[in-house]
């Protein structure tokens, strides 16, 4: 059986190998304390409609030894994609004055912003020959404010099941685990000690090994039993199941 691996190296201060690759997709919620340091290791960096409003307003406050002027003209994103229905009118003069591509998407009401940046850092991966089993996406701002938003990223997760996807908000971390056997490597300076998995597409058979409370043969579904309020207790996390689980892990609290 084919063992992936989820590993939460690009979270650190050691960043990530030379051969792979971080995109950052930055949503209309309250962004990370970690946003500085991943948006150092991100080779693209995107922000989706409102997201150039917490980019703008919340970066500077996150660097306080310089200025707010400063900090915004050294953090430009590679583009700005969505509807256009959320960023403030000075926020968009500001970031197309600094050469800032805003691609106008509003034409397209099936998809969310989140879809919409995910297809651009899709295309750039094709057009720089990137392999996506090296490329992770960290969507910051993904999980907390509006529930619909929340269910909307965790369902994203499913749609996009061959990409490394990894939600970060509020205090969460969340990324699908694919139906097999998964091991999962969490930063634990980082991340936990309060972990769950749940399957949110339906029901699943799931064992696990590195939790306290470790899973065997168990069945899990939405109305019945979920492994949440679990706790890592180990460096590594092996999963086998027989469908898509969300593992969600609690994210610590640390300035950049």
């Amino acid at each position: 059986m084919e063992n992936r691996l989820l590993c939460s190296r690009f979270l650190s201060s050691h960043g990530i190998s030379a051969q792979d690759h971080l995109a950052v997709v930055l949503l209309n919620w309250t962004l990370p304390q970690l946003t500085p340091r991943l948006w150092h290791t991100a080779t693209l960096r995107v922000c989706a409609d409102g997201g150039a409003n917490r980019l703008y307003d919340e970066l500077p406050g996150m660097l306080p030894g310089e200025s707010a002027e400063a900090v915004r003209a050294q953090y430009l994103p590679t583009a700005i994609q969505g509807d256009l229905d959320s960023i403030r009118p000075d926020v968009v003069d500001f970031y197309r004055r600094h050469g800032v591509p805003v691609h106008d998407l509003s034409g397209d009401q099936d998809s969310t912003d989140l879809q919409k940046c995910i297809a651009y850092v899709r295309q750039h991966a094709k057009e720089q020959n990137l392999e996506l089993r090296h490329l992770t996406l960290a969507a910051l701002g993904a999980l907390g404010g509006r529930l619909d938003h929340s269910l909307s990223s965790l369902s994203t997760l499913h749609t996009h099941r061959d990409l490394n996807l990894v939600l970060l908000g509020d205090g969460n971390l969340a990324r699908l685990v694919p139906a097999g056997r998964c091991t999962i490597r969490p930063d634990r300076s980082l991340e936990g000690p309060s972990c769950g998995l749940v399957p949110c597409g339906g029901p699943a058979v799931a064992t696990s090994s590195g939790l306290r409370w470790n899973l065997h043969d168990t069945e899990m579904r939405i109305g019945a039993l979920v492994s949440t309020s679990n706790l890592i207790a180990d460096d590594e996390v092996v999963v086998e199941s027989d469908a898509d689980l969300v593992w969600t892990t609690q994210l610590k609290v640390q300035h950049s």
